[in-house]
């Protein structure tokens, strides 16, 4: 390992804490996302998630309920960047569908197409694409 370079066995993973709504996230988020259930520990009455662990390849989602967990989002943004823009359209008009559009779907100034939607549990999700990939040769020459 080189100094200054921090190894990791997994990319950062996005866990979501809910106040009893982990339940119904759980089954948003495998029909947005197309995700599928890794792993799921609920209590005996099935009304509280202990831990849940969602994955559709590329990405991967943690969520649980809390009884104290706030009712509000943090200003957390996920940002997911797709490989093709028919994905980001399938994906955009799910979210859109319960869903707030926060920025519409559009080729964005920076490159590339860009929308924002904020999801019925508050969570806001960033959605890209752009044929150069997340870090283009325009984007970094503007720098």
């Amino acid at each position: 390992m080189i100094k200054g370079e921090i190894s990791m066995l997994y990319a950062a993973t996005p866990c979501l804490v809910f106040s009893g709504r982990a339940k119904q996230a759980i089954v948003y988020y495998e029909n947005v996302f197309e995700m599928k259930r890794r792993r799921i520990l609920m209590d005996e009455a099935g009304d509280t998630v202990y831990h849940a662990h969602l994955s559709n390849g590329a990405f991967e989602l943690m969520l649980w309920d809390e009884s104290n967990a706030p009712n509000t989002s943090s200003s957390l943004h996920l940002l997911l960047t797709f490989t093709s823009l028919e994905e980001l359209e399938q994906v955009y008009l799910r979210l859109t569908t319960d869903g707030q559009i926060v920025t519409p779907l559009a080729v964005a100034d920076f490159g590339g197409w860009y929308a924002q939607v904020r999801d019925p549990f508050g969570i806001l999700f960033a959605l890209s694409f752009s044929e150069e990939g997340r870090e283009s040769e325009a984007l970094l020459e503007r720098e």
